[in-house]
């Protein structure tokens, strides 16, 4: 059962770090533009086609971020169990 997790801890990150990749992959092939009126407001758009542009969002990054950490999370919960099982005995 722990292994089973700590599998699965290892792809769901894997998973977290290849959406992490297409987001930095997608930031540097279209790059985003800053639109300065007067000194005060900014605003920046990216360069990339409608479908991609979902992709270049700060949520974006956040959710790949948070996978990644739910399989870190995954694989230490598990190791961690494993070795208070061996300590105990059980």
């Amino acid at each position: 059962m722990l292994e089973m997790l700590a599998k699965s801890g290892a792809i769901v990150s894997s998973a977290g770090i290849a959406v992490l990749i297409a987001f930095v992959v997608i930031l540097l092939a279209f790059p985003v533009n800053k639109e300065c009126e007067g000194e005060q407001k900014c605003s920046y758009t990216s360069t990339a086609p409608p479908q991609l542009a979902v992709v270049v969002q700060p949520g974006f990054l956040a959710i790949s971020i948070m996978i990644i950490a739910a399989g870190v999370f995954m694989v230490r919960y598990s190791r961690w169990k494993s070795d208070k099982k061996t300590k105990s005995g059980a």
